[in-house]
C-alpha cells in the first residue's frame, strides 16, 4: 500500500467492515470488551511474528471465516473480511463489533484519511483526517456518491482518474493509485496523495462497501524534487568543474570521484570507488597521499600542499591540493574531501597566481563556513594574509549596506578608502603573532554608538574576526546603573526633605501656632506695631516662601532637559551683564581661562544657574580686608571636565561646617549679609542632575574653591 503504515492494512478493512456492519444492524455480539483485549495482548508462543499473531487475533482462521481473492494487478492475496454469525457470535471481540460508537471513534482517530461507503459508492464515514484533505465535512458529506467528494487527477496527464473505491468493489481487489496523483480539494486546491481502497464482505462473502485510505505526501513528495535538483545541480557542478574533487572514507577509500579526476589519471570511478590511492598511484605518491589524509583526520583542519600530477599525454602538471574533514550531523568526521587546482600556468605568471589563489580561498571558504556562517547574527569575516576579503556573511552586510560580492578579494582600504579603519593594528598583530585577541569596543559610525565583543583569530590563510552585538546590553546596563544612581540620590533626597519638613518648617509654624494662642488670650495685643493677625500673615509668607524654595531644589533632579552645546565665556560674558551693578560695588577683578575645554554640550539653564550662583556668593562673601578676585577655568580629565571657581573671600571654617555647607537654609557668615541659603544646595542639585558633582575646597578668611565635575558629551558634531 505505498507509504500508508502497514497496520493499516490488516485493521482499516476490518474496521470499516466493523462500522458497516454496526450501521446495518446486520450483527450483534455480547463478549465485554476487556476479553477482547486480553486476548489481543496475549502473544503466540514461539512466534515472533506480532503483525501475524496480530491477524491471528484480529481476523478469523484463513480455513473457516476468510477468504481471499486473487489482486489481478500482482497476483498477491487479498483478504477481504466475513463475518459468519453463527460460528462467530461468541468470540472475544463481540462487544466490539456491537460497538458501533467504539469503532467511530477509532476510525475517526486514525493518522491516515478514511472513507467508507456502501458498495453503491454511497458516503457512510470518513474521519476528521479526510474532511482536512477534501476539504468536505461528514455531515455535508454523509449520503452522497464519494465521486462529489474525491476528485483526483494524475499528475503528468492532469486527467481525471476513475475512483478506486469503484474498482475496488466492482473487481472485488485491492486497488493501488498510481504514483503522482493529486486530489482536488473543495476550495480548488491541490495535494500530492498516495493511496488505496479495498472492497468489505460480509458474512456471506457478499460486498457490503468499500474503504478507501489515502495520506497526504505533498510536502515530501515537493521535498523530494527539492533534493532531485539539488542532487542534478551538484552533480553538474562536479563533472563539469576543471578541478579534481574526491571524497575517502575514514580508512582511506574512495567514496567519491569526479570526472576530471577520471580524465587526469585515465582510470574509471568503477575501478577506484572502495579501494585505496594505491590502485592508480606510485607507492611513493600512495603513502604521501595516505599521510596527509591521516593528518587531516587527526588535526582536524585543512592542510593543503602542491603536488606534481602525470597527464595521460605525460606532461607534468602542478596541482595545489587542499585536504579538509566533512563533518556528520553529530559533528563528527565521517570523510576526507580534497579538491586539487591546476596551477600550472599560475606559476609562470604571478598576478595569475593570486587571482587562482583568491578563487581558491573563496571555494574553499565557502566549503567550509557558507554554512555555518551566512544567517548567524552575529557579523563575521575573514581576511587573508594581505587583508583582503575572503568571506563576508549577511549580518555584516546588513550593518555595512554593502554586498558579499562587492566586498571579496578586495582589502579593507579598498573597501572603505575615506574611513579609518577598525582594529587595524589588531588585525596585524595577530597576523603577526598567531595569537587571538579578544575585547570589548565601543566605537560610533555616523549618529550611532555601538558596543561589541571582538574575536580575532588565526587561521591557515589569514584570520577571522566574529563580532557579537552587545549594543542593546550595554544600553540595558547604563539604563539600569542609571536608575539605581536616581534612586539613590532619590532616597537622598527623601531623606533631606523630611529633614527639611522637621527642621526649616518647625520654626515658623510654631510661630503662627504661637500667635494663634496668643489672640485667643489677647486679640488685641500688637508685636512691634503689627496686629496678631498681621504676624500671622508674614509667618505665612515665610513659609510660604521656604516651600517654593524646597520645590526648586527638588524640580531641578526630576527634570528632563534638552541639552545642548555651550561656550563657557559666552555664560560668563552674559553673567557679567547681569552682576554688573554688584561687581563695580564690590571692585572684584574677575579672570578666567577656557582654553582647556572651550564649552560642553549640557543643559543650558543648568550650566547658567550653577556659575551665577557661584560667581554671586563670591561677590556676596568677599574679605574687607583685600581686593576681590575671582577665577574661573576649566580642564579635562579624560571623560569629565571640571570646572572650577576661586576667590580670596571670606573662606568657610571646614572643620566646623564642612558637612552643612549644601544644606538648604544653611548660612556660615551671620544674617549681616543679604541671603537664603539655598544657592549651594541648588548647585550641588543641578550638578547631581547633570551626572555630576561638586567639590569645595576652603580655608575661612582665605577664600574657597569650588569644582563642579560633569561628564562630557561626545556628541557634539551630530548636535551642531
Amino acid at each position: 500500500m505505498g507509504v500508508i503504515h502497514p497496520i493499516a492494512e490488516i485493521v482499516v478493512p476490518l474496521l470499516v467492515s466493523i462500522y458497516l456492519f454496526s450501521e446495518k444492524k446486520i450483527i450483534k455480539l455480547k463478549k465485554n470488551f476487556s476479553v477482547f483485549k486480553k486476548k489481543l495482548a496475549t502473544p503466540v508462543a514461539g512466534n515472533r511474528n506480532w503483525k501475524v499473531n496480530l491477524k491471528e487475533k484480529l481476523l478469523p482462521s484463513p480455513n473457516k471465516n476468510l477468504n481471499y481473492m486473487e489482486n489481478k494487478k500482482d497476483a498477491s492475496k487479498i483478504p477481504r473480511v466475513a463475518f459468519a454469525p453463527k460460528r462467530n457470535i461468541n468470540d472475544a471481540g463481540a462487544d466490539v463489533y456491537n460497538n458501533g460508537e467504539w469503532f467511530s471513534k477509532i476510525l475517526l482517530r486514525m493518522g491516515d484519511a478514511v472513507i467508507a461507503t456502501d458498495q453503491e459508492g454511497v458516503v457512510l464515514s470518513m474521519n476528521q483526517v479526510a474532511e482536512d484533505l477534501t476539504g468536505w465535512k461528514f455531515s455535508e458529506s454523509k449520503g452522497k456518491p464519494i465521486d462529489s467528494i474525491f476528485n483526483a487527477i494524475n499528475d503528468h496527464t492532469l486527467l481525471p482518474i476513475e475512483n478506486p473505491i469503484k474498482i475496488a468493489i466492482k473487481e472485488e481487489r485491492e486497488i493501488l493509485l498510481a504514483n503522482h496523483t493529486i486530489l482536488i480539494k473543495k476550495d480548488k486546491t491541490q495535494r500530492i496523495i498516495v493511496d488505496s481502497a479495498v472492497p468489505i464482505h460480509g458474512d456471506n462473502e457478499e460486498i457490503i462497501g468499500g474503504a478507501l485510505i489515502f495520506r497526504d505526501i505533498t510536502e515530501q513528495s515537493l521535498n523530494q524534487k527539492k533534493l532531485v535538483e539539488s542532487q542534478g545541480l551538484l552533480n553538474g557542478i562536479m563533472e563539469n568543474t576543471s578541478l579534481v574533487i574526491y571524497i575517502k572514507d575514514l580508512e582511506g577509500k574512495f567514496l567519491l570521484i569526479n570526472r576530471q579526476k577520471e580524465k587526469v589519471y585515465n582510470i574509471k570511478a568503477s575501478e577506484l570507488i572502495g579501494k585505496k590511492s594505491a590502485v592508480h598511484l606510485t607507492e611513493e605518491q600512495a603513502t604521501l597521499s595516505e599521510k596527509i589524509h591521516t593528518r587531516v583526520i587527526v588535526e582536524k583542519h585543512l592542510i593543503e600542499y602542491e603536488e606534481l600530477i602525470k597527464h595521460t599525454d605525460g606532461t607534468l602538471h602542478d596541482y595545489h591540493t587542499s585536504k579538509f574533514p566533512l563533518y556528520d550531523d553529530e559533528n563528527k568526521i565521517y570523510a576526507v574531501c580534497a579538491i586539487s587546482a591546476d596551477i600550472s600556468e599560475s606559476k609562470k605568471n604571478i598576478e595569475m597566481k593570486e587571482k587562482i589563489a583568491i578563487q581558491e580561498a573563496i571555494l574553499k571558504s565557502e566549503i567550509r563556513y557558507d554554512e555555518l556562517t551566512k544567517n548567524m547574527p552575529n557579523m563575521f569575516f575573514s581576511l587573508d594574509c594581505s587583508l583582503r576579503h575572503t568571506s563576508f556573511n549577511k549580518a555584516c552586510e546588513t550593518f555595512t549596506g554593502r554586498k558579499a560580492e562587492e566586498i571579496i578579494g578586495k582589502t579593507i582600504q579598498e573597501v572603505f578608502p575615506s574611513v579609518e579603519p577598525l582594529f587595524l593594528h589588531e588585525y596585524k598583530e595577530v597576523l603577526k603573532t598567531g595569537k587571538a585577541q579578544n575585547f570589548v569596543s565601543t566605537f560610533t559610525v555616523g549618529e550611532n554608538t555601538f558596543t561589541y565583543i571582538v574575536n580575532i583569530f588565526p587561521t591557515e590563510n589569514g584570520i577571522s574576526v566574529l563580532m557579537t552585538d552587545l549594543t542593546r546590553q550595554k544600553k540595558s546596563e547604563v539604563a539600569t546603573l542609571e536608575l539605581v544612581e536616581n534612586l539613590q540620590k532619590k532616597n537622598k533626597d527623601l531623606r533631606q526633605f523630611a529633614y527639611t519638613v522637621s527642621h526649616d518648617l518647625r520654626a515658623p509654624i510654631a510661630r503662627v501656632l504661637g500667635l494663634v494662642t496668643l489672640s485667643n488670650i489677647d486679640p488685641e495685643y500688637k508685636i512691634k506695631s503689627k496686629t496678631i493677625l498681621e504676624n500671622v500673615a508674614i509667618e505665612i509668607t515665610d513659609l510660604d516662601n521656604i516651600v517654593k524654595d524646597m520645590n526648586a531644589t527638588i524640580s531641578v533632579r526630576d527634570e528632563k532637559k534638552k541639552k545642548e552645546y555651550i561656550t563657557f565665556e559666552t555664560e560668563l560674558n552674559l553673567i557679567k551683564k547681569v552682576l554688573e551693578r554688584e561687581i563695580v560695588e564690590s571692585k572684584a577683578f574677575i579672570t578666567s581661562d577656557f582654553q582647556n575645554l572651550e564649552g560642553i554640550v549640557t543643559v543650558k539653564s543648568y550650566l547658567y544657574s550653577i556659575m551665577y550662583n557661584l560667581l554671586s556668593n563670591a561677590i556676596k562673601y568677599r574679605s574687607s580686608e583685600v581686593p576681590l578676585t575671582i577665577h574661573l577655568y576649566t580642564r579635562q580629565d579624560k571623560d569629565v571636565i571640571c570646572l572650577s571657581v576661586k576667590d580670596n573671600g571670606m573662606g568657610i571654617d571646614m572643620e566646623k561646617n564642612g558637612d552643612k555647607i549644601f544644606g538648604l537654609y544653611n548660612r556660615f557668615h551671620g544674617k549681616k549679609i543679604e541671603g537664603k541659603g539655598i544657592g549651594l544646595n541648588l548647585v550641588k542639585a543641578q550638578a547631581e542632575s547633570l551626572g555630576g558633582e561638586v567639590k569645595v575646597e576652603s580655608t575661612l578668611n582665605y577664600g574657597s574653591t569650588f569644582k563642579i565635575f560633569l561628564p562630557i558629551n561626545h556628541t557634539r558634531d551630530a548636535i551642531n
